[in-house]
């Protein structure tokens, strides 16, 4: 708004006054000029705009080399490989809209954060960021429902990949990662610093990602490679990915409070020596989702790489009519070492684990050991199901040490579902 002061000279008002004398005299008429000046304001209003959209990349790879911020005033665009390099740095306010372009295979849209740069996104339990695809028309105003999309749609972009420099369990102790590009430095992880931060992701919803490239290979809705402990990760939820929700390479990073709703093929996917921390999990699995867990251990073919994961406080809810041979309950395979602690299982009338890899898994008899896979504290509730029906496809003997099926859940067992109110999950069950 701008103010113009525009003074207005009121000029030439001339006063005559006829001055008539009482004498015999001639009559005399006398002329005086007065000038009066007066100042008027004058307001006008000059109309400012904030476009209600803006676009980042046209397509292909797009860099950013340096410090940027997406505002929660307009809507960003995100389309085509949007890469932060390293040095590079994203800044995303709380309760920011991102849609991405729905390109498929090599032209799938997808954020990537590189090793060496850093994200930090960071919303609130009130204004959560939200990534979605182009065709959802959820705006600001419309909370946390979108008003067309389903929480089952999945596949219309990429994903999110936040890359970084700890160890990584493969051979040289770096990677590549999958699904996205070759012959990029930007798509390498992996290093020597577990410590290491690619920056902050709180309260993030990602919705309807995880598209598959060409070859087989696949972004997930939210990809970590060599993600260190430094970088701060909590309050997330991963909606209607096309593969996994969250796939971790590697790296120590320690994660609290997600939510998994709808991915079609694993919930939580540990590769290559996983070290870190996941801590209140919700899982909700849709009719032909595959693993609410899949875990391998380290591929660095010296053995000298390992890795521990641990997994605590989760809370799986099995799909009521899943498709023939979905809904496992979780495979522990590949050599994979670490512990999962305190989950509760639910709607799993007929359902059981896919696997316990026997050459990490020796019993609750023996001690406690990072180089073993170690389970505590799980509840399958059911109405039917027995232990040995569950176990069924692995060679476990001593279930009974460590799972019980009941017929209600128990008291502070599993995931604490009162801090993901925030969530769309939450919304669509409230």
């Amino acid at each position: 708004m701008k103010i113009k002061n525009s003074p207005i000279a009121l000029t030439s008002l001339i006063f005559s006054v006829l001055m008539m004398s009482s004498c015999t005299a001639d009559p005399e008429t006398i002329i005086e000029t007065v000038v009066v000046t007066e100042t008027v304001t004058i307001t006008t209003t000059i109309p400012t705009t904030t476009p209600t959209s803006r676009t980042v990349g046209t397509g292909g790879i797009t860099y950013i080399d340096d410090a940027q911020a997406w505002t929660n005033d307009r809507i960003w665009i995100m389309n085509g490989k949007v890469v932060v390099r390293s040095g590079g740095s994203l800044t995303i306010e709380a309760g920011t809209i991102v849609k991405a372009q729905n390109g498929q295979g090599v032209e799938a849209t997808a954020l990537v954060i590189a090793a060496g740069a850093s994200i930090n996104a960071i919303g609130t339990e009130d204004s959560p960021i939200i990534f979605t695809d182009i065709e959802d028309s959820i705006d600001y105003g419309d909370g946390i429902i979108s008003p067309n999309r389903k929480p089952t749609d999945t596949g219309k972009w990429g994903g999110i990949i936040i890359l970084g420099n700890a160890v990584v369990g493969e051979d040289g102790g770096s990677d590549d990662i999958e699904g996205i590009a070759e012959g990029y430095a930007w798509t390498s992880y992996g290093g020597s610093d577990d410590a290491d931060s690619s920056g902050s992701f709180s309260y993030v919803s990602i919705r309807h990602s995880g598209t598959q490239l060409a070859g087989g290979d696949e972004i997930q809705g939210l990809t970590l490679g060599g993600i260190g402990s430094g970088t701060t990760l909590n309050n997330i939820e991963v909606v209607g990915s096309n593969d996994d929700g969250i796939e971790i390479f590697g790296g120590a990073a320690q994660i609290t409070n997600i939510v998994i709703l709808n991915q079609r093929d694993d919930a939580i996917d540990l590769d290559e020596g996983f070290r870190g921390t996941l801590t209140n999990a919700v899982i909700v699995l849709r009719s032909n989702s595959d693993n609410p867990f899949e875990i391998d251990g380290t591929e660095d073919s010296t053995g000298t790489i390992g890795g521990s994961f641990t997994i605590n406080d989760a809370t799986v809810y099995a799909n009521t009519a899943p498709e023939s041979g979905k809904n496992f309950l979780g495979d522990w395979k590949s050599d994979a070492t670490g512990f999962t602690n305190n989950v509760v299982f639910k709607n799993i009338d007929g359902l059981a684990i896919k696997g316990i890899d026997a050459d990490t898994y020796n019993g609750v008899a023996t001690a406690a050991s990072p180089n073993n896979l170690n389970f505590s504290d799980f509840y399958f509730v059911s109405a039917t199901s027995t232990l040995s029906e569950i176990f069924t496809n692995t060679a476990v003997t001593d279930y009974a040490d460590w799972a019980q099926v009941v017929s209600e859940q128990v008291a502070n067992t599993g995931a604490d579902e009162t801090v993901f109110s925030w969530t769309l999950w939450s919304a669509l069950n409230n």
